[in-house]
């Protein structure tokens, strides 16, 4: 019946079919998909559909209740720059060479992201506070304003989506990850986290150079140093309980059938994070 009831939408605005429960998808039960649906994934990757006709498939699934999210925010499409391993995703997910899970975890990339902001009905938070941007005095207030929702709406996302682990006071988030091509056949790999000091007093993140940081990246045979990172002047002090955005890149050979984690070597803390590379 539901196939029948939506195959007179243009074929871009049905790219997929994602019921998400209120699962962590990387441990959950294989969530179920209806099968047809995967002829679409499947001309996605093959660049029959394009990237913006995918995101607004998405949104109109969402908006009509077809697909199911277990977040509080509104449907809305920020941008449509999709990393190209999500658009694989696809691809292996309709050759069967992936599961729904597997492939779910890119659509919930594309939310914590921001590339997609869903919102509940139920909910109306976001609403009422822009409403309170409207009363501020000049435009540079209004859009401070409207700037800090977006931000609190990212932040929410992101752990609703992100896999956590705690390390000594600290609660870091992975959000996910991104893998660009060089041209000398290696790749550079940014890792996003989402990271939450859980003490009662500020403790800070140090890295002050190659040779000198309490991080590094392991393939399980040696540890990779970082390329670049958003910590400023090589530290970051995080202030209890609010949450920071942190990535990090990394400049070597990937091999996505190694077991790879982020090594973290701080004197409050020490821990090793399994990383899924895609």
């Amino acid at each position: 019946m539901l196939r029948n009831a939506i195959k007179h939408f243009p074929m871009a605005m049905i790219s997929v079919l994602v019921i998400i429960g209120a699962l962590d998808v990387t441990n959950a039960q294989e969530i179920e998909i209806p099968y047809w649906i995967k002829n679409n994934a499947h001309w996605w990757y093959e660049g029959k559909i394009a990237d913006s006709d995918f995101t607004k498939g998405i949104q109109y699934l969402i908006q009509n209740k077809i697909m199911i999210v277990p977040l509080d925010n509104s449907t809305t499409i920020t941008h449509d720059k999709i990393p190209a391993w999500v658009k694989n995703n696809a691809g292996w997910w309709a050759n069967d060479t992936i599961t729904n899970n597997e492939f779910v975890a890119g659509v919930q990339y594309l939310i914590s992201s921001g590339i997609i902001l869903i919102k509940s009905e139920q909910n109306s938070t976001v609403n009422n506070l822009e409403s309170q941007c409207d009363s501020l005095t000049t435009p540079a207030e209004k859009e401070t304003c409207l700037q800090q929702i977006k931000y609190d709406s990212k932040i929410k996302n992101s752990i609703a989506s992100a896999t956590s682990y705690s390390v000594g006071p600290v609660t870091f988030y992975y959000v996910g990850s991104d893998v660009q091509t060089a041209d000398d056949g290696k790749s550079i790999l940014t890792l996003h986290f989402l990271v939450e000091n859980n003490a009662d007093q500020e403790i800070t993140m140090s890295c002050a150079r190659q040779d000198s940081c309490n991080y590094s990246l392991s393939n399980g045979e040696k540890e990779i140093p970082y390329a670049t990172n958003t910590l400023v002047y090589g530290s970051l002090t995080l202030t209890p309980k609010i949450p920071r955005f942190v990535d990090w890149t990394f400049y070597d050979i990937f091999d996505n059938t190694r077991n790879y984690s982020f090594l973290i070597k701080e004197p409050w803390g020490r821990g090793s994070l399994p990383l899924k590379i895609q």
